[in-house]
């Protein structure tokens, strides 16, 4: 049977690092004329959507020892979720289900295995999460992001993490008649609430006659908007402070130094975008997989790693002055950075034919 003769279900929700490789490999398959379809879950249907991708919306819910009177309502819509994907998967005769992880995955997972539908799973971070490690015992292959990713099983295969097309389209850049430095800060789908407190006062370090040579492109959160756009506004800043970016892979392209948290699917992005980056891995996350993530990505490109406990804001500010004051310089030496494509999407399609054969 062809590629183009099958169907291939794409299970991802939860966040933008699940859902945006889901993405990215539905492009390529969308080039190559397979047949998909998505299951996704109420909060990340209108990115499929918005997208022209079909998607059906599945019960699911993470099960939390912190929250035990909860659990019997997360076991009955995963149950539900698993029912609804029983009957779905009858009706539409996949030949493959690739899930991307997150709790949205697992009653489809379970589903596709007890109707012995071929599966691969895709664990986007360098430390194997809790419930892809459990899904991996009903798993054909994994397909990893990172070569050495902690507790992947030996049925592991490295294929990196596809990235959308956007991030290999060549963009223009924003007129930019004063050669300021353009300061890009991402904190995920949600942004970050410590990026808040943090920009101000990295910001606040430096000199007016540096100030004025720096043009600052901030994601934060709803709530804290007009805080930052009074603070900006009172310092002379030219700034831009948004709660999302729909066109983020020009304000990547356009942008000269990027701060960001370290989910892997933003960092492949800016390493697609050959970008001088500072990182503030999440401490709180599971397993430290942020930390594990920076690590693995800082290897061969340039860019700072910061604790939180221990963060010098003055270190940071002085980065930004160093390059405002070496324009110039910095820009060739950007020039030299290479755009990383790791041909992620190839691989997995390669992947896809084994598991059909």
């Amino acid at each position: 049977m062809k590629l183009s003769d099958s169907k291939i279900i794409l299970i991802s929700g939860g966040t933008g690092g699940h859902v945006f490789p889901a993405i990215a490999l539905s492009e390529e398959m969308k080039r190559l004329s397979i047949n998909q379809y998505v299951i996704t879950d109420k909060r990340c249907r209108h990115i499929f959507e918005n997208r022209n991708l079909s998607c059906k919306v599945i019960n699911s819910s993470p099960i939390s020892n912190k929250k035990i009177l909860l659990i019997p309502i997360s076991i009955i819509k995963i149950f539900l979720g698993l029912i609804d994907s029983v009957f779905f998967f009858i009706r539409e005769k996949p030949c493959l289900v690739i899930g991307f992880g997150g709790y949205t995955s697992f009653p489809s997972i379970i589903a596709a295995r007890l109707l012995k539908i071929p599966i691969i799973l895709h664990e986007q971070n360098a430390v194997m999460g809790k419930a892809n490690k459990f899904l991996s015992n009903f798993s054909d292959f994994i397909a990893l992001t990172f070569e050495k990713t902690i507790h992947a099983p030996r049925k592991s295969i490295y294929t990196g993490i596809p990235i959308r097309s956007d991030f290999f389209s060549k963009k223009k850049l924003f007129k930019n008649v004063n050669d300021k430095l353009r300061v890009l800060v991402l904190g995920g789908s949600q942004g970050a609430t410590i990026f808040s407190t943090i920009i101000p006062e990295i910001i606040s370090l430096l000199k007016k006659e540096d100030l004025v040579r720096v043009n600052l492109v901030q994601q934060a959160r709803k709530a804290d908007i007009k805080k930052l756009k009074n603070l900006y506004m009172s310092i002379n800043l030219d700034f831009i402070v948004k709660d999302f970016f729909t066109n983020i892979s020009e304000e990547m392209y356009n942008s000269d130094i990027i701060i960001s948290r370290c989910w892997s699917s933003t960092l492949a992005e800016i390493n697609a975008c050959a970008k001088f980056f500072i990182l503030f891995p999440l401490l709180t996350a599971k397993d430290n997989h942020q930390y594990e993530n920076a690590e693995q990505f800082s290897k061969g490109n340039d860019c700072m790693i910061i604790n939180e406990n221990r963060l010098n804001a003055s270190d940071i500010s002085n980065v930004i002055r160093k390059h405002i004051l070496n324009k110039k310089s910095f820009i060739e030496k950007k020039k030299k950075l290479v755009s990383n494509n790791n041909n992620a999407t190839q691989r997995i399609i390669e992947l896809i034919k084994k598991v059909k054969k």
